[in-house]
């Protein structure tokens, strides 16, 4: 899941960048028109926008546009204008959900982990091979493939962790109920499987750090 904050002041930004950057993957910009530069060239699953932005009030401005660009992108306005004429203007501007400032990071984390429930995906495709989260069912060219559990384990696993790197070792405590008897070359024997009946180009291997399945 890919997430652009945009927030001024940099010590806030710099703090969210860094709690959410353990889970997401993030952009980070501070002004309204960078952040229409980022909007138009990425997808995002969550934007953060801070309604106040460089002394005026223009976050809002920004809402149609990523609506417009991907309309299952969950957006939550931050602002210190927190009265319930403010809010209902925010979220009549097409804002999904709108946090008072100051507030707690863990709400803010609940907030954004319901809006990404909420706008998630049912379906990923990528080049011939669709992928049902919901189902699991997982077919390549519009004809269904068998999967094993350990293979349905694995790739739902880098699946749960779309856009990032997954170590060797998360993928083996995930999927092993006994991770200390798992011979070292099972997981590479899983990755050519999937490679094989999916496509060769689906799973990328990071030298050193793990697996790796991009956005679509």
């Amino acid at each position: 899941m890919r997430i652009l904050i945009v927030e001024d002041d940099p010590d806030l930004r710099e703090l969210l960048e860094s709690i959410l950057s353990a889970k997401y993957t993030v952009d980070a910009v501070g002004d309204s028109a960078v952040a229409v530069e980022y909007i138009d060239a990425y997808r995002y699953s969550v934007i953060l926008i801070d309604r106040n932005l460089l002394g005026s009030d223009v976050g809002l401005r920004l809402i149609p546009p990523s609506k417009a660009k991907n309309p299952h992108c969950g957006i939550l306005v931050m602002s210190a204008y927190g009265s319930a004429e403010d809010k209902i203007e925010g979220l009549n501007q097409g804002a999904d959900d709108y946090i008072e400032k100051p507030f707690d990071i863990g709400e803010l984390l609940a907030r954004i982990n319901a809006l990404s429930r909420r706008f998630a995906p049912s379906q990923l495709v990528w080049d011939g091979v669709s992928i049902d989260i919901t189902t699991r069912q997982v077919t390549l060219n519009a004809q269904a493939v068998i999967l094993t559990k350990k293979e349905d384990a694995l790739l739902f696993t880098l699946l749960g962790r779309l856009g990032h790197i997954v170590s060797r070792d998360e993928i083996i405590d995930s999927i092993y109920e006994h991770p200390g008897d798992v011979a070292s070359n099972t997981i590479d024997v899983l990755i050519n499987s999937l490679r094989k009946k999916l496509s060769p180009e689906l799973i990328k291997t990071i030298k050193t750090r793990g697996y790796m399945i991009e956005h679509p």
